[in-house]
């Protein structure tokens, strides 16, 4: 918990530092904003089509955008041992783009192994519940594994080998503990920081319900996308102690 804290004490100094969060706060905000369900359900009943495709498309590129500045991050740190925030700028498109057929192979495996996971449970342990929540924790691992190839990406930008599918197992092996108690922390610190986000908008309700639910939103994205950052950063660091061999032996 203390290598957390530090890591996001070094989210907050830099160079250009309060320019960089704000740039990030508005993007994770607008992005934040168009993605929410009551937007999109007030613009389907006015039966608003172009919005809807408008809102739907700028949240993808926000989101996109936001995932490749995570990826940028990632590389900083396994490259200088710090975490840096990187420069507000086209690369992570870049990034994106570079890494965008490892991202849609990975969501092919998952889907595969879901259906699989799916399959073997209801057919062969339905009536057993502890043998069904196996599998559950099972295929939780296998996606949290897959974040590990990501980083393993990150690093230098390479895609070589990172397509097998026994990867995430392999992660699995070598670094469950540590995986584990990396969930266990960020569970607590989402917890803590959920209670200050709902004291605002339970505060700005009072004022005005829509407003509070803004402002609430565009907070809560801001800070899922900083322990989104601080997740991916936690993950190079177990990469780098336990991982990276078994990658660079694909090389």
């Amino acid at each position: 918990m203390v290598k957390l804290i530090e890591n996001v004490k070094e989210l907050y100094t830099g160079e250009d530092i309060l320019n960089k969060h704000i740039c990030i706060a508005c993007i994770s905000g607008i992005t934040g904003l168009l993605s929410d369900q009551d937007l999109l359900k007030s613009l389907i009943a006015q039966n608003n089509t172009f919005m809807i495709i408008a809102a739907l498309i700028i949240a993808l590129v926000g989101g996109l955008y936001l995932f490749g500045y995570t990826i940028e991050t990632v590389h900083y740190r396994l490259q200088a041992g710090i975490t840096v925030l990187p420069e507000i700028n086209t690369q992570p498109f870049t990034r994106i783009l570079g890494m965008a057929l490892i991202m849609i192979v990975w969501i092919v495996y998952a889907s595969i192994f879901a259906g699989l996971i799916f399959t073997v449970g209801f057919l062969l342990v339905a009536g057993i519940k502890i043998l069904t929540l196996l599998l559950v924790l099972l295929y939780a691992l296998f996606v949290l594994s897959i974040s590990y190839v990501f980083v393993a990406y990150a690093k230098d930008f390479k895609s070589f080998g990172l397509f097998n599918f026994t990867l995430p197992f392999k992660f699995m092996k070598e670094a469950f503990v540590d995986s584990l108690i990396l969930i266990v922390q960020f569970v607590i610190l989402s917890i803590l920081l959920s209670i200050p986000l709902l004291a605002v908008y339970f505060l700005l309700a009072f004022i005005n319900k829509n407003l509070g639910m803004g402002i609430a939103i565009c907070i809560g994205s801001y800070i899922s996308f900083i322990i989104q950052l601080l997740w991916y950063n936690s993950l190079a660091e177990i990469y780098e102690e336990k991982l990276q061999d078994e990658v660079e032996e694909l090389y």
